[in-house]
């Protein structure tokens, strides 16, 4: 059993733990297997936990300073 989703993955790498909650209950809804549903809900409550622990401004700013560094980094997109 592998639990993996790309789009997911990167959200947490970025920090929006609600988001990538969110991701993981649309994958939770394309899973038959019990046992990779208990692994996903395992993960999302990971995300879900994740999210409570960062104060606002800290967030705010981590996110400020993320798209600034993408904005210097961006090919014209």
């Amino acid at each position: 059993m592998t639990l993996k989703d790309e789009q997911a993955e990167m959200l947490e790498e970025r920090g929006w733990w609600h988001r990538a909650a969110r991701r993981w209950l649309d994958v939770l809804d394309l899973t038959v297997d019990d046992s990779v549903r208990e692994a996903i809900i395992r993960r999302r409550e990971h995300c879900l936990n994740m999210s409570v622990k960062i104060a606002p401004d800290q967030r705010r700013r981590d996110n400020r300073k993320l798209y600034k560094q993408q904005l210097r980094y961006s090919d014209g997109y």
